[in-house]
């Protein structure tokens, strides 16, 4: 081998194992990261027992702080990892608050919308409802979209698969003849 030495990279495995129990990252991730392979990673994980509970332990200590109610302890994480899901459950809470923010903002513009077309009934913001029924259609989902957002943020309501239609059908139709009898 003409007295080339093959040195293998040190793997700080502490910090892998962090990152693994924490539960934020991609195996892959983490081992671009570290300079390892994943399957590395998987053996070194199962030899040692560790647990990838970081994101369950995250989504709760987030969900206690929008309840305004002490983060659960879990015992058996090392000091690191606790760390690590900490930052990561901060960071979840201030993009949750600034998310609740934005919704309650549009909200609060659509109600104001709303009211003004409402009080007005013979000036420009009617006018522009009869011509285009869009604009009416387009405040009523902001408004009902906003306080889905606020109440799954919440943690009101559970995100159920018929969340992502927008409107029912029998609001569609009322919708459709509205339209019909605008444009005359």
């Amino acid at each position: 081998m003409n007295g080339v030495k093959i040195v293998a990279k040190a793997v700080d495995w502490l910090g892998v194992e962090t990152e693994y129990r924490a539960g934020l990252k991609s195996l892959r991730a983490m081992a671009s990261e570290f300079g390892t392979s994943d399957g590395a990673i998987r053996r070194r994980a199962k030899k040692f027992g560790w647990v990838r509970d970081g994101t369950t332990i995250k989504r709760e200590r987030v969900k206690a702080h929008l309840a305004g109610k002490v983060a659960p302890e879990h015992a058996n994480q090392p000091e690191a990892v606790a760390k690590a899901i900490d930052e990561a459950a901060i960071e979840d809470i201030n993009d949750m608050g600034t998310g609740l923010e934005n919704a309650r903002i549009a909200l609060q513009i659509a109600n104001t919308a709303l009211k003004a077309i409402q009080q007005d009934a013979d000036k420009k913001y009617s006018k522009l409802m009869t011509i285009d029924a869009r604009n009416l259609k387009v405040l009523t989902e902001a408004s009902r979209h906003n306080v889905e957002v606020i109440r799954r943020i919440r943690g009101l309501d559970d995100v159920a698969p018929e969340a992502n239609n927008v409107l029912s059908e029998e609001d569609q139709a009322v919708l459709e003849q509205f339209r019909n009898e605008c444009q005359g």
